[in-house]
């Protein structure tokens, strides 16, 4: 058996679904917690077919005893506060010394556009580069906060392990609307082959990791790539708890607006499965309906256009605590990760 996973196929009955009532991210506690975006609207039951590709489940054992019960309690809950206590203690005061760490290098024109590097002081050059991209329901959430390791504790763990980790803003819906996200992707893409190798990463060697809608940015700038006939330059992407799909029922009016005859032109999934670039999915099992429907939407296209797709569904794991554990003891995420980069990098 595999240190990170076991394999399973999910082949059981047809998954009915109904979107999650706004289980949206924030990079911060409650303390410093900006405001919670609106929720995507209700929508009917949505029938999902069943998954056919092999869907690799997390170690249990990985996640603390005490933390796994907490987990279990809170559940479903988006319970921002209480999940990132259980892992605040996990990172002491001057967590950070031992890295390089560069704040608020621009990227962009925006004032939102601003990104950190973080990477070890020994100056290694050419290491591969782990960009995480928030989530927080378009509207809300940063790469940072003061008063708390979130998320800094992403590049952190990156930096960890000999690479080099960055982290960004992006703009706000809704005065930023679709394609916004595209456009910041785009500039981060260029601003990163221009100045990445300065901190000691390499250029060639770009892995993107999106966070709940942080990933549908993602997502977006691969399908606009693929619809402009151009590469992703991108090395390999980890889409942890993301949406990739847009319907027939507004999902996510905020940023992609509520009229639903636009959303043909602005729904990802079709162009998404053409990518040049390799691909992971996770979700976890406290994780709201919608972003398990969204998983299989993406399972089931990879499939039907013969295409290979890493997969971790983790179990005992929440919307927020899969993301606020990296950095700590429990690997049941960053270990899958970590075998993606290295075996889609040169290194």
């Amino acid at each position: 058996m595999n240190k990170y996973c076991v394999r399973t196929c999910i082949m059981a009955t047809v998954l009915l679904l109904t979107a999650c009532s706004g289980k949206n991210d924030s990079a911060t506690t409650a303390a410093t917690q900006n405001a919670t975006p609106a929720a995507p609207a209700a929508r009917a039951a949505i029938v999902v077919a069943p998954v056919t590709i092999e869907v690799k489940q997390s170690n249990v054992a990985a996640i603390p005893a005490d933390i796994s019960d907490k987990l279990k309690a809170i559940g479903s809950k988006n319970d921002t506060a209480g999940t990132a206590a259980l892992y605040t203690p996990s990172f002491p005061e001057g967590f950070l010394s031992t890295l390089t760490v560069t704040r608020d290098l621009h990227y962009g024109p925006a004032e939102r556009n601003v990104l950190d590097v973080m990477a070890t002081k020994d100056g290694a050059a050419k290491r591969p580069v782990i960009i995480f991209v928030h989530g927080g329901g378009f509207g809300a959430g940063n790469k940072s906060a003061a008063n708390t390791p979130f998320y800094d504790n992403i590049p952190y763990w990156i930096a960890s392990k000999g690479l080099v980790g960055v982290n960004i803003n992006y703009r706000y819906a809704p005065a930023s609307k679709w394609p916004a996200g595209i456009e910041d992707m785009n500039n981060l893409v260029v601003w990163l082959k221009a100045n990445i190798g300065q901190y000691g990463g390499d250029p060639s060697q770009l892995f993107f990791w999106g966070k709940s809608t942080g990933s549908s940015h993602i997502a977006d700038y691969l399908a606009d790539r693929v619809k402009q006939g151009k590469p992703s330059e991108i090395a390999g992407v980890i889409f942890t708890s993301g949406s990739f799909a847009l319907g027939d029922t507004p999902l996510w009016a905020n940023y992609y607006g509520d009229d639903v005859s636009q959303y043909p032109e602005r729904n990802a999934l079709p162009n998404l499965v053409k990518t040049d670039a390799p691909l992971m999915a996770t979700y976890a099992e406290f994780d709201g309906d919608q972003y398990k429907q969204q998983f299989a939407l993406l399972a089931n296209a990879m499939t039907a256009a013969g295409k290979s797709l890493d997969t971790l569904h983790l179990l005992n794991h929440s919307h927020m605590s899969e993301t606020y554990a990296v950095g700590t003891a429990d690997d049941s995420l960053t270990g899958p990760v970590l075998d993606f980069v290295m075996r889609h990098s040169s290194k």
